[in-house]
């Protein structure tokens, strides 16, 4: 990391006890740089350790006056006034829309996710936030056929969450972008998560949402964005369904309903004809038959909604051989949670 004056002083201010991003740009306006207004804070950070711990780094840094710093995420006082990232700058000027959603969803919900990105990150990069389900497939269908991802995390990249995302971490590292308003070896805090939230909320022009319960960090997310003015998307859900009561509420108060990648593109002023946009496959996971690695019933009933699921699909999705998967599926049936249907495929069984 290359480390000048203005990275310092910047650094130090944001970095003094009591200053947050808010504070930062108001003693900015006032002060006029970060160098005159650290003469006017108490006890702010030293320089000396400052410089220490960005050299220990093993990432880079971005100011917001940076000509490749995203200009929406100034569509805010809060604007982060420095990013931690890895991966390929340039991504930082392109346009982007976030992907978000419930971190249990169903393996409907991912499928909608994955394609979703594999298909929109042909026109905008895809952001989201690493966390387990929906935030992890569009990942995923994002980076497919070299296409770029925008990752944000809450922690420092010494501390990635969940442990589990660590791969997808480093892929989207060399292929994308990751970012971090929190550098190395911070203590981790609650606030972080909301923290990240603004990030994704301001860097995008459009956010879809997919599965989201009603009091959820991604209805939080999605509220964030629409007072920054970012167009609202959602795909419905089952009304039966617990993970699609926010996001259904969503559109019943006026965000877009979407079906497609479509519908995306019409709803952000991009031409698009569909015989020209083929939809991407997903890419396929490999299966084992290892019972070690077998799900139990509730990660599969976990899974499930109302939308109906082929056993080949859950197949794919658990890592689980066809014969596992059917003596699994039937003692669901025999409990009543789980319901075939007449195309022999899998729905939850949920009365309404």
């Amino acid at each position: 990391m290359e480390i000048n004056d203005t990275i310092l002083d910047w650094f130090c201010l944001i970095k003094t006890r009591g200053v947050g991003s808010k504070t930062f740009w108001a003693m900015i306006k006032t002060y006029q740089s970060a160098s005159e207004a650290l003469k006017h804070v108490a006890n702010p950070f030293p320089k000396a350790n400052a410089e220490k711990r960005l050299k220990s780094m093993d990432c880079e840094l971005i100011l917001a006056n940076d000509v490749l710093f995203p200009s929406l995420l100034k569509r805010s006082g809060f604007c982060p006034p420095l990013l931690f990232y890895k991966g390929d700058k340039s991504i930082f000027s392109k346009r982007k829309i976030a992907i978000i959603g419930a971190r249990n969803s169903s393996v409907n919900g991912q499928k909608i996710a994955r394609n979703l990105a594999s298909n929109l990150a042909n026109e905008f990069t895809i952001v989201s936030g690493l966390a387990k389900g929906i935030d992890a497939s569009a990942h995923l269908g994002s980076l497919g056929g070299n296409k770029s991802a925008l990752a944000i995390v809450p922690f420092g990249f010494d501390n990635i969450y969940p442990k589990e995302n660590q791969k997808l971490f480093q892929e989207i590292a060399e292929k994308g972008l990751v970012v971090s308003e929190v550098p190395y070896g911070e203590t981790v805090e609650q606030g972080m998560f909301q923290a990240r939230n603004r990030i994704i909320s301001l860097i995008s022009e459009g956010l879809i949402v997919i599965e989201a319960g009603y009091k959820s960090g991604t209805m939080a997310t999605a509220t964030m964005a629409l007072d920054f003015g970012c167009e609202i998307m959602v795909v419905p859900g089952s009304p039966t369904d617990p993970r699609n009561l926010g996001s259904n509420s969503l559109i019943k108060n006026g965000a877009h309903l979407i079906q497609n990648h479509f519908d995306v593109l019409e709803i952000l002023g991009v031409q698009n004809k569909p015989e020209n946009k083929p939809e991407t496959k997903q890419n396929e996971l490999p299966i084992t038959n290892n019972v070690d690695n077998l799900a139990n019933k509730n990660e599969l009933l976990a899974l499930l909604s109302e939308a109906p699921i082929s056993l080949d699909e859950l197949s794919l999705h658990l890592h689980m051989g066809i014969p596992e998967l059917l003596r699994l599926v039937s003692e669901l049936e025999i409990s009543g949670n789980i319901c075939r249907t007449s195309r022999n495929e899998i729905v939850l069984n949920r009365g309404l």
